[in-house]
């Protein structure tokens, strides 16, 4: 194990082993690709989510997941679990996380 990586987190590059995984995976490709997002697929026993930063922004992150409801799968935010956009919308969504993270909440 390195030093530098958590006992129990672990950035990810594996294939998908899953609708989900594949769903995450794609975020992750486009977060990669956005010239104002930063952030990896992060796997801690079993659970995926991909967590997300903004260059140049405040101190701030999120972490989205992706859940099926309402017959589709869903990315939603880890926080509170709200639906974000449908996961067949990785635009959509790099939209969204991106406008989230570029507002600044009162105390900051």
């Amino acid at each position: 194990m390195s030093i530098d990586k958590g006992r129990h987190a672990a950035t990810v590059d594996a294939l998908p082993r899953n609708e989900r995984r594949a769903y995450l995976s794609a975020l992750d490709v486009g977060v990669r690709a956005h010239r104002e997002l930063a952030g990896g697929l992060v796997e801690r026993r079993g659970v995926s989510w991909v967590s997300v930063v903004r260059y140049g922004g405040p101190r701030r992150r999120v972490e989205i997941g992706c859940d099926f409801r309402d017959g589709g799968w869903w990315f939603c935010w880890a926080s509170d679990g709200r639906a974000i956009a449908p996961a067949s919308d990785v635009t959509g969504t790099l939209d969204r996380i991106a406008n989230e993270l570029a507002a600044v909440s009162p105390g900051m």
